[in-house]
């Protein structure tokens, strides 16, 4: 057994928006960041507080409904891991931190983005659940696995 792990999990909230875009191979994507608060006692015993500003990108269905459902200020649960980045051409590189497929858990009522709700009315609730159950589902049957399924 390894004692190496490459897992995160992160509680917080989007700093705006997510923009759906599109890989060249037309798979969806979003990339939003997550600030997420942090607080500890320094070694003189003072109370710091700090926020650190996570990215992370998700991709096929689950990046489609966190730009539908997921707004500015959302809160948000998101398990998975990092992964590293390089290119060799223009020697620069990086890291995104992406979940894990079903991974993503909205801690707020999801709403619909650009000022209209999950129901179609401007501004209200709709069924939100019911939508975001069939979306669920929708993206279950496509990667052909049953709901709820790992």
């Amino acid at each position: 057994m390894s004692l190496v792990s490459n897992e995160f999990g992160f509680i917080g909230n989007l700093t705006k928006d997510p923009i759906l875009r599109y890989t060249p191979s037309g798979t969806p994507t979003t990339t939003y960041i997550l600030a997420v608060d942090t607080e500890y006692t320094d070694g003189k015993g003072k109370l710091v507080e700090e926020t650190d500003f996570i990215p992370i990108t998700t991709y096929g269905k689950q990046a489609e409904n966190d730009t539908k459902y997921l707004k500015k200020g959302s809160a948000l649960a998101v398990k998975g891991r990092v992964k590293s980045w390089y290119n060799g051409t223009e020697k620069k590189g990086g890291f995104n931190f992406e979940p894990s497929p079903g991974c993503v858990k909205y801690l707020d009522k999801p709403r619909a983005n650009r000022g209209q709700a999950a129901g179609g009315e401007e501004g209200g609730d709709g069924d939100w659940a019911r939508e975001y159950a069939q979306h669920d589902q929708a993206g279950a049957a496509a990667a052909g696995k049953p709901r709820g399924a790992q």
